[in-house]
């Protein structure tokens, strides 16, 4: 059996995480990101699985946003807005 025939360990939490982040975009569209408590927290997750299942622009546009939030700055959700559009469905 070959790498190639077996099947993708984290295909089912990939599939969790798409799901997840089509929610999160769900929700920032909806809300605008408030409260920013519930922003930062979403924010956070996207940051650490988005790099964990290969998906760096989420990753890198979560935390930046993430560290606007946290250093009192005006949060511009523009590029992880774009990052989880970008994202396959869920």
């Amino acid at each position: 059996m070959t790498q190639t025939d077996r099947p993708d360990p984290l295909a089912a939490l990939r599939a969790r995480f798409l799901a997840r982040a089509a929610d999160d975009l769900a929700w920032i569209r909806a809300t605008g990101g408030a409260p920013q408590d519930e922003l930062l927290a979403r924010a956070h997750k996207l940051a650490g699985s988005g790099g964990v299942f290969g998906y760096g622009g989420v990753s890198a546009a979560a935390a930046a946003l993430e560290d606007e939030l946290r250093e009192g700055r005006p949060a511009d959700m523009t590029a992880l807005i774009s990052a989880l559009e970008a994202l396959p469905p869920g």
